[in-house]
């Protein structure tokens, strides 16, 4: 099912009139107002001027969203780009994000936990479990959510001990690729209105979508486990200590990519052919089979302990928020995608662990003069192996190889000022300015050796002998927000902002850093910045029952920090781009159109463009295709990759009450993302637009003990990927073979859930 985007914006523009905001996909009535801490301080989402969507606990699980790599399915301005490992896995909002191996790049977008910041990108790919809300943050939320939010932020807050009563809740579920889901959680009251504990966990599996003709080993597959305890103390005199411990493992066969097309021609060392190795696979889009000999895995763990401490002083709420977290990433993927020993060691073994500490003071709402102030501190030490190993392209010697070890670490230290003070002069006029002040700074090591017993360095994924000089970066950067919000009536709200946020400076640590490029100064990448001139409104109408919220927006980064890859060289490059431009407007709406019905959309529009960013051809780009003499490209004026220019859901959901002991609901939602390229310029790197049909059809008892849900998703079995690119060393002057990373949410999926709570 194939819908066109201008004719079903139409559509949903003409059902603003019984819509609003899709931050409310949730299958429950719209409530009268719905809080978000957006501002580091409660506030209803409707008086808050930052471009926010707001994803309940009960919309993620309507519509079967596990973690943020599927968060695009629901929230229109987020996009997730795949990988072979979640260290290269990343998430974009606006078409704004990072993708990158490089151990000294951080994400353009946060990812914050009950008020602490992942340090890592791929330490934010975990289950969602016990999770209260989503709040997606749009554009540059540095000032009060700092680094690594140059892009935009996730908060994710789970929920919280009950102080009051006692309950217990839990879900199973089981679906297409024997798809079990378990998720169960208690609250105790440990001494009413004092004291109470909340213990939660979850674990599921899944097979994945892919075979492995070699050895018949499921591929791609789930296997996740977690846990999270909470305790939450109110001292009294306005004084509470909230402590939480988690802990998750994901152990997967994960992510082997599948072969799309190939260069026939392609030779080995052994005289085998590209063709001939691939000559019992069906290749295409669909095709869900690899033949490889290497090993497939990617094992992580994350844990971590935190502890907020609230208290009230003078009139004032003082917050700490201190926090450990620690990170493992195991991981291995056959880079040459046939059953013949190139590289089928492709392995990186990296250890990530983090401290933060954030001191805050926020005075009381409904003052003339609103503020929060505070210190904040960062500090991270990351390590990481990895060896490649194999024959390469060579013909050696029975038992002989290629390879390299990769060491490196790199120590980072942040520390910032901020604030944010709203005030205001009439009750309808709120002025804004907010400011950071970071200070930070980075030193990191780079040694390449060539493994011992090997007969030389890895070429692409290596490299010779080489141990750089340390690498050190020391930057300030004042960061800042300005401007205001206008209470036409009691619920209709304008605002307009202009903000400048900032990512630090990037280390090059890809495997093939070179003296050349170090003593070029190439090493260190320039700060990335970004301005977002932004005006929204903010509307309810018909009793509150109707919200229509529109945002525009016009946002630029200079500098940005991307990654390349080079198909010619087989290996990736780091550089900075000249400028990236982001224009558009979001829509959203949410309705109780009748009782028992509920409606919702959210539609974005997104232009965005480079400028002044010239990267290598992509295979088989000619003269008249925009390839210059020396083999590169100017590609300025080029959309960025995996930003759909349109993308909407529209949703909704009945319930009916049969009798007074039973009811029944039933959701049907539909998200369209036009087409895209995983490449610039390069034609054989797009997916089409494509829509997702998702549904449900459920009883629940009247007093909500007891619920059974049958759950559909991609209903019409439409088939995309979330990432294409050049297959391993199958490139030439005249083209290239190309491979794509499938999930199980390119396929038709049914199942059932039973849940409970007490």
């Amino acid at each position: 099912m194939t819908i066109r985007p201008q004719l079903l914006l139409a559509g949903a523009v003409c059902a603003m009139a019984t819509m609003t905001q899709a931050h409310a996909q949730s299958a429950e009535p719209a409530p009268g107002e719905i809080i978000v801490t957006a501002q580091k301080r409660e506030q209803n989402l409707q008086n808050v001027p930052v471009s926010i969507s707001v994803l309940s606990g009960a919309a993620l699980t309507t519509n079967r969203v596990a973690g943020i790599e599927q968060l695009a399915q629901i929230a229109p301005s987020v996009n997730f780009t795949n990988s072979a490992n979640t260290r290269g896995q990343g998430v974009s909002v606006r078409g704004i994000g990072t993708l990158n191996f490089s151990d000294g790049v951080e994400p353009s977008v946060s990812t914050v936990i009950d008020g602490v910041v992942i340090g890592r990108s791929a330490a934010s790919f975990f289950d969602f479990s016990d999770i209260s809300r989503v709040e997606v943050l749009r554009g540059p939320q540095g000032t009060l959510f700092g680094k690594n939010a140059s892009a935009g932020a996730i908060n994710l807050v789970t929920e919280k001990p009950s102080l009051t009563h006692n309950s217990v809740d839990g879900t199973i579920s089981y679906g297409t690729f024997n798809d079990f889901r378990l998720k169960g959680s208690t609250s105790l009251v440990l001494k009413d209105g004092t004291l109470g504990l909340r213990l939660s966990g979850f674990r599921s599996t899944a097979d994945g979508v892919i075979t492995n003709l070699y050895n018949g080993q499921n591929l791609n597959n789930i296997n996740t486990w977690g846990l999270r305890g909470k305790l939450l103390w109110d001292i009294g005199e306005n004084t509470s200590l909230y402590i939480i411990g988690d802990y998750s493992a994901n152990n997967r066969r994960c992510c082997v990519s599948t072969i799309r097309s190939i260069l026939p021609g392609t030779t080995y060392y052994n005289g085998q052919t590209r063709a001939q190795l691939t000559a019992n696979q069906q290749l295409g889009p669909l095709n869900r089979t690899v033949n490889v000999d290497g090993d497939t895995f990617g094992n992580q763990s994350a844990g971590g302990v935190s502890a907020e401490f609230n208290t009230e002083i003078l009139g004032q709420t003082l917050t700490s928020v201190t926090a450990y977290r620690a990170f493992k990433t195991f991981d291995n993927n056959d880079a040459d995608g046939v059953q013949v020993d190139v590289y089928n060691v492709n392995n990186a073994l990296q250890h990530q662990k983090q401290f933060t500490q954030e001191i805050r003071i926020t005075s009381p709402a409904k003052q003339r003069l609103e503020y929060v102030l505070g210190l904040f501190y960062f500090y991270q030490n990351l390590d990481t192996v990895t060896q490649v190993k194999g024959t390469g392209f060579t013909a050696l010697p029975a038992g002989q190889y290629l390879g390299n070890q990769v060491d490196r670490s790199i120590r980072n230290n942040n520390g910032a000022a901020f604030g944010q003070f709203t005030y205001h002069p009439t009750d309808a006029l709120s002025l804004i300015g907010g400011f950071r002040y970071t200070a930070e700074n980075a030193t990191a090591n780079f040694a390449r050796s060539v493994l011992a017993g090997a007969n030389g360095p890895a070429t692409g994924l290596g490299g010779p002998v080489y141990t750089s000089p340390t690498l050190h970066f020391s930057n300030t950067d004042f960061s800042y927000k300005l401007g205001a919000d206008y209470k036409i009536s009691r619920d209709v709200m304008a605002y307009a902002t202009y903000t400048r946020g900032y990512k630090g400076p990037a280390v090059n640590l890809l495997n093939n850093l070179t003296s050349s490029i170090v003593d070029a100064g190439q090493a260190i990448l320039k700060p990335e910045i970004a301005r977002n001139l932004e005006f929204g409104l903010r509307t309810q109408m018909l009793d509150r029952k109707l919200t229509l919220n529109v945002t525009g927006f016009h946002e630029t980064f200079t500098n940005f920090q991307a990654q390349t890859f080079n198909a010619a060289l087989s290996t990736f490059t780091l550089a900075n781009a000249g400028k990236l431009t982001a224009n558009g407007v979001e829509v959203e709406a949410i309705a109780r159109a009748a009782p028992g019905l509920n409606l919702s959309a959210n539609v974005a529009y997104t232009d965005t463009k480079v400028e002044g960013f010239v990267i290598a051809c992509y295979p088989g780009q000619t003269l008249a295709l925009g390839c210059a003499a020396n083999s590169t490209q100017d590609v300025s004026g080029q959309p960025l990759a995996n930003a759909p220019k349109w993308a909407y859901t529209l949703s909704g959901d009945y319930t009916h009450e049969i009798n007074d002991k039973m009811r029944a609901k039933v959701t049907l939602s539909y998200t369209y993302r036009s087409n895209v390229f995983f490449a610039y310029s390069d034609p054989n790197t797009v997916q089409k637009g494509y829509g997702l049909l998702n549904g449900s059809l459920g009883l629940e008892s009247a007093d909500k003990r007891y619920r059974l849900t049958l759950w559909a998703k991609n209903l019409t079995n439409q088939h995309f990927a979330t990432s294409i690119g050049t297959g391993f060393r199958d490139t030439s002057a005249t083209g290239a073979g190309y491979t794509q990373l499938l999930t199980s949410d390119a396929f038709r999926t049914v199942g059932v859930e039973a849940g409970f709570r007490f």
